[in-house]
């Protein structure tokens, strides 16, 4: 991979494992001695920490050079531990942190920093196997940001004072690092304000197919006004 130009993209956690003393909780940072081992390994090889959680993995990205990344979710920038223990609809994997943790990712978007970039990770499950749990069988894991997505970051972005770094977030730093330009086929999204705009809690689709998105029920301060060639 590293001799032709291939991306490296991994969901950094280890396994669960009571003899390690590892959990949902730390299993990211359980995997950052495997990310540096890497990386140490093979200098050259682009490697994407995908929807990374803690301060940990936001200050082990930031020491690793030009070649290792990050991608950060929408609903991280939402969630700490407290939104989903207990709240199925919240609940994601890797699981949102402590409130420290959801600062951190908020410092490093507010900085612009060029190797830290969206990546939804959205996951469009059905609606009841989200709402519903069993003593054999947990709810599944995963949040579904893709309807809302952009407008959903300027939302969150603004609130703690990013919404300048939003172009940088969401589109320049990713396309930067996986080497891909801007050419004049490309098109621009333009987000504009929207008043008291709620999210609907009613989803979409039917049976099997229901699903609901992330922020439903909320007011969201932002909607894409159209698309047009840059």
């Amino acid at each position: 991979m590293e001799e032709e130009g291939m991306v490296l993209n991994l969901h950094g956690e280890v396994p669960s494992s009571a003899a390690t003393n590892t959990c949902v909780l730390n299993a990211e940072p359980a995997f950052l001695p495997h990310l540096r081992k890497l990386h140490a390994q093979f200098p050259r090889l682009r490697i994407v920490l995908e929807h990374a959680t803690t301060r940990a993995a936001v200050e082990c990205v930031k020491s690793l050079g030009d070649t290792v990344a990050c991608t950060i979710t929408a609903h991280h920038l939402a969630l700490t531990v407290d939104d989903w223990a207990g709240q199925a609809w919240h609940f994601c994997k890797p699981v949102a942190k402590y409130p420290d943790d959801r600062a951190a990712l908020w410092e490093v978007v507010k900085e612009g920093h060029p190797r830290f970039f969206l990546g939804s990770d959205s996951a469009p499950h059905p609606a009841e196997t989200k709402a519903t749990a069993a003593p054999t069988q947990p709810c599944a894991a995963g949040v579904y940001t893709s309807p809302i997505l952009l407008p959903l970051v300027a939302h969150l972005l603004e609130s703690f004072g990013a919404l300048g770094k939003i172009e940088g977030f969401v589109s320049a730093h990713g396309r930067a690092f996986y080497g891909r330009p801007v050419v004049a086929s490309d098109k621009r999204v333009v987000l504009r304000r929207a008043s008291k705009k709620v999210v609907g809690i009613e989803g979409y689709g039917t049976g099997a197919t229901h699903v609901v998105p992330f922020w439903a029920g909320k007011e969201i301060g932002w909607e894409i006004a159209e698309d047009e060639v840059s």
